[in-house]
């Protein structure tokens, strides 16, 4: 008798244990999977240190223009106004043993960029001395981190170069979006297959 009583118990228990989890279960309530919980969402996204990521290049405009080797060439300029264009036109001027191309002379001299260029964009000119006028270059990426932007350039090297020395002018031409205050270029050595 006392184990009915105990099984009668325990099955009384059980019954009552599950239908208060149920009755729980039931009087909360229900979401719909299409409705989005409530939650307290910050609004002002986290400062960053990071690096940004390369950005697409493909919109950049780069020209590679042919210039007098010299040594002790490879150089950077950030150029902000047609007053620093100028300037640093001057200077290479000063040094280039031939003359510039005509359309970068036109260029260089704030004919193409002027004051409205300066307005929304800056350029990054690159010197950079070869010891083989077959050498070529290509801007690879780009990037920005802390106000210092690293621009990395492949140097593409042909099986066979020519013994001539040559210097490069690379300009690029840059949105002023790149808040910064120094620049790196990188230079990686590509071989190119015959």
């Amino acid at each position: 008798m006392k184990r009915l009583i105990s099984i009668t118990l325990l099955v009384l228990s059980s019954i009552f244990l599950i239908s208060a989890c149920g009755e729980s279960d039931a009087t909360s309530p229900q979401q719909s999977p299409d409705v989005t919980p409530d939650i307290d969402i910050d609004e002002t996204p986290p400062a960053t240190t990071e690096p940004m990521p390369p950005g697409d290049i493909s919109t950049i405009q780069v020209t590679y223009n042919r210039i007098s080797w010299r040594e002790n060439m490879e150089d950077t300029a950030i150029i902000r106004s047609t007053g620093e264009l100028r300037e640093y036109y001057e200077n290479l001027k000063a040094i280039e043993i031939n003359e510039l191309d005509d359309e970068l002379v036109w260029r260089l001299t704030g004919d193409q960029y002027n004051d409205a260029f300066f307005t929304g964009h800056f350029l990054m000119l690159i010197t950079v001395p070869e010891s083989s006028g077959s050498n070529r270059h290509e801007l690879a990426s780009i990037e920005e981190n802390n106000e210092v932007l690293t621009i990395h350039i492949d140097r593409q090297l042909p099986g066979i170069g020519t013994a001539d020395m040559v210097g490069w002018l690379i300009v690029i031409e840059l949105s002023s979006n790149y808040s910064i205050n120094e620049a790196n270029v990188i230079f990686t050595d590509v071989h190119l297959e015959e």
